[in-house]
């Protein structure tokens, strides 16, 4: 058994050194998992420290990393933001992007970090040209946006980064993620409509197919689909199927009281003549997207971002770099959103519902909501 950290007995780099053949600096540079160091050596090394019970010590790796960053007037250490889709006018004008950045820059700031964003849809940019930047530039972390036109691969080596992504965009390299609780905000924005009086519930599915947010959404939809009688059962009309011709075909069939969907839906709908709530109840799948005053879900960008940039600091502290062999999801709680796009709650169905709570309180650490109970 190795000797406790710190102690007399501690195994020292010098000792590694001299196990492994090589100088003491190469050790260090091991340890940081530097380029300067070959691969195969660099595994060699940490072999070797491994056996001997090497552990470093993380007081002195903090006052080397001070000592090293110091100096006056030194620049500030900088993380990237790597955007792989959206060009720079186009995030200007896309809330989701604005909130999930602000939420970067909120806790790099609280690290001593300052952002800067990088925009593959530059004329010129590549994933080669960004890597040779973010190294001469000697910046470490990344953080990927997603994807804003669905799930896909990105071609990019993260080797010697430390990089999480925000979303499930992103499917190739497998990164650290920080996601909204897709399956939650759908069981809640059901719950919601049931609770509103609701009892045919449509979804329009404006997510690409075989994409994880697809997945949870429909999940959820069909599960509670699965507690209610047949005849009250709507299908998913899916993301290839819409149009004003097929939504209003939808519609006129299968008859659904309420409609959860996104924002571009809402407006299709109000192109077709319905009026919301009045005619038919609209209930947002994402609140960021106008009419931003909708009753919907909060994916709660801001947060999500925050916890994309958290999962960066953590590596870059512990330098664990490159593509992880395993991967951690955080899921950002989500919250749901009143709006004007639902028919108020009747006396009745408050009534009903407070009923229902007293007589059989909701544990304190239930996540699905209980559909079943509203269908009476």
């Amino acid at each position: 058994m190795s000797p406790p950290e710190n102690s007399p007995g501690a195994v020292t780099m010098r000792e590694v050194a001299q196990a492994s053949g090589v100088s003491v600096s190469a050790v260090s540079l091991a340890m940081k998992n530097s380029a300067k160091v070959s691969p195969g050596k660099r595994a060699e090394i940490l072999r070797v420290a491994e056996r001997l019970g090497y552990r470093r010590d993380p007081r002195i790796t903090e006052l080397m990393e001070h000592l090293r960053t110091s100096r006056a007037r030194r620049a500030p250490s900088h993380l990237a933001v790597l955007i792989p889709e959206l060009t720079r006018e186009e995030v200007r004008h896309n809330p989701r992007f604005l909130a999930l950045i602000a939420g970067i820059r909120e806790v790099a700031g609280l690290g001593g970090y300052a952002v800067d964003l990088f925009y593959l849809a530059d004329p010129g940019m590549t994933p080669r040209r960004i890597r040779s930047i973010l190294v001469a530039r000697g910046i470490k972390g990344v953080v990927v946006a997603p994807f804003n036109s669905g799930a896909a691969r990105l071609d990019f080596d993260f080797t010697g980064l430390c990089a999480s992504t925000a979303g499930y965009s992103i499917v190739e390299p497998r990164l650290h993620r920080a996601c909204p609780d897709y399956l939650q905000m759908m069981d809640e924005l059901i719950e919601d409509c049931v609770r509103h009086g609701y009892r045919r519930i449509g979804l329009v599915m404006t997510y690409t197919e075989g994409g994880i947010g697809h997945k949870l959404f429909t999940s959820s939809f069909l599960y509670y689909q699965s507690l209610i009688p047949e005849a009250r059962r709507v299908p998913v009309l899916p993301k290839p199927e819409i149009s004003p011709a097929n939504l209003s075909a939808w519609l006129d069939r299968h008859k659904p009281d309420v409609v959860v969907s996104a924002g571009s839906v809402y407006r299709m709908l109000l192109a077709l003549g319905r009026k919301i709530p009045r005619d038919l109840g609209f209930a947002s799948i994402d609140i960021s997207e106008e009419p931003v005053n909708a009753a919907g879900a909060d994916h709660r960008h801001t947060l999500v971002g925050r916890e994309a940039a958290k999962l960066v600091l953590s590596s870059l502290g512990l330098n664990l770099t490159g593509v992880p062999p395993n991967p951690k999801v955080v899921l950002a709680d989500s919250h749901q959103h009143a709006g004007f796009t639902l028919r108020p709650q009747t006396a009745a169905a408050r009534r009903a519902v407070a009923g229902r709570k007293r007589e059989t309180p909701a544990p304190a650490a239930a996540i699905v909501p209980d559909f079943h109970e509203y269908f009476a």
